[in-house]
């Protein structure tokens, strides 16, 4: 069973690389991207739509690893930490045994 996913999965890769060479080639007139008051250079279409898959992408495995939240949760430690340095230091009364 794990061999045939793997072919599909493989079989689909293949697909989409093909399918994505054929967009490719297709289109090749140059676009200039705004973005807002900056504007970008003429490339052409395809090299836009590849670039926006690859950093949805990038932005996906980063939000996938937890890094933003790892970094939230260092944030939080350390400021707990700072909260407990600055509360007063508690003092252990002896107890006095009853006999």
């Amino acid at each position: 069973m794990y061999r045939l996913k793997r072919w599909i999965l493989m079989l689909f890769l293949l697909f989409v690389f093909v399918l994505s060479i054929g967009f490719s080639l297709g289109n090749t007139a140059p676009v200039s991207l705004s973005l807002g008051v900056h504007e970008l250079d003429e490339r052409p279409l395809a090299f836009w739509m590849i670039a926006a898959f690859c950093m949805g992408g990038i932005v996906g495995m980063i939000v996938g690893t937890g890094l933003i939240n790892n970094v939230r949760f260092r944030l939080r430690i350390r400021s707990l930490e700072k909260e407990l340095l600055a509360r007063p230091k508690f003092v252990r009364r002896e107890t006095e045994s009853k006999e």
